[in-house]
């Protein structure tokens, strides 16, 4: 699970992200907003 949250913090610092903490908590609800923010879908 660490390894996931830490692609996920690495992830939002490469989009520009400074505040991580309100980041994930927009993120966590829905599994295809960090697809999207890598370009995924």
């Amino acid at each position: 699970m660490a390894t996931w949250r830490h692609l996920a913090i690495g992830a939002l610092r490469l989009a520009g992200k400074t505040n991580i903490a309100p980041a994930l908590r927009h993120n966590a609800p829905d599994a295809r907003r960090p697809l999207a923010l890598l370009g995924l879908t």
